[in-house]
């Protein structure tokens, strides 16, 4: 009789994160900054997150940056919220406007199998009206909420200096 030893098996289990503002809907699109290890996302925030994130002006137009560093992969594109069920993640739970954290993530685990002295990685996904933005980093931390684009643009940009 012959046994098989079973390896253990990466499980993707995706959960929401609440520190992060949520996308807006129907807003302007994200837009990323990046140099070799600093991932920075701005993006709008929902409405619903204005109270917990603000106070804001009732003409501001309020944008989150969010930093991710030591990151080793990242990509913003399809699938959008239209077509989010095709995304690999989607039958795990990942829900359209949303920031999700990917745990036991098969994507971290495959790219610390290649690095040598990589810091632990963790897998953030966050989808937007017509994209979607992954990340594989150490971690990320909200710099800010501002009231306008432009001021989290120059945010974002003084971050990877």
């Amino acid at each position: 009789m012959t046994s098989t030893i079973e390896s253990p098996q990466q499980e993707d289990h995706v959960v929401l994160l609440d520190s992060v503002p949520y996308p807006a809907a129907d807003a302007a699109e994200p837009f990323i900054v990046a140099s070799d290890r600093r991932v920075i996302l701005a993006y709008p925030i929902a409405e619903a997150d204005f109270e917990r994130f603000g106070p804001f002006d009732p003409d501001d137009d309020p944008f989150c940056t969010v930093l991710f560093p030591d990151a080793m992969f990242h990509r913003l594109g399809p699938p959008g919220d239209v077509d989010l069920e095709i995304h690999p993640l989607a039958m795990q739970g990942l829900l359209g406007y949303s920031v999700h954290e990917v745990v036991n993530s098969s994507l971290a685990a495959e790219i610390a199998a290649v690095g040598s002295a990589l810091p632990a990685l963790r897998h953030f996904v966050i989808t937007f009206q017509s994209s979607t933005f992954e990340c594989v980093a150490s971690d990320y931390t909200v710099v800010g909420v501002y009231g306008a684009g432009e001021i989290a643009s120059r945010e974002a940009f003084s971050l990877v200096r």
